[in-house]
């Protein structure tokens, strides 16, 4: 979904609502998983292929392909904040745990690709802010 803020507001209440939408945005990732006991928190690129997104500071890289829900919410926060379309999906492994599926891209691509093989329970997109 594309969030539209009025290009008459002054800058503090252009920050103010960019800030409001990615809030609440990043807030329903935090209750994606609401009642899950096992979460595995993965990304892909454009394409559906699994990534390494987990960020470490040691050796200043993306390193590993599963993070906690907090690397997920920065990552999220991260790519908002820098323009990106960003969208979240959860399905359940074999094993029945919710694996929630990240990933970022930009426009023209209007819905993500996610991995050949997992079939989404829910997604969410946000797709980026526009001044109109």
């Amino acid at each position: 979904m594309k969030h539209i803020i009025s290009k008459d507001l002054g800058i503090e209440a252009f920050k103010k609502r960019f800030s409001e939408i990615r809030e609440t945005f990043l807030d329903s990732l935090r209750a994606a998983s609401d009642g899950y006991k096992n979460v595995r928190y993965l990304a892909c690129d454009e394409d559906g292929a699994p990534i390494n997104w987990v960020w470490d500071d040691e050796t200043f890289s993306h390193n590993k392909e599963e993070g906690s829900l907090e690397e997920a919410i920065q990552f999220a926060n991260n790519m908002i904040d820098s323009g990106m379309c960003f969208s979240y999906m959860g399905c359940l492994s074999d094993s029945g745990e919710l694996e929630v599926w990240l990933t970022t891209f930009e426009s023209p691509i209007e819905k993500p690709t996610w991995p050949s093989n997992k079939e989404p329970q829910f997604e969410l997109t946000h797709g980026g802010v526009i001044c109109e």
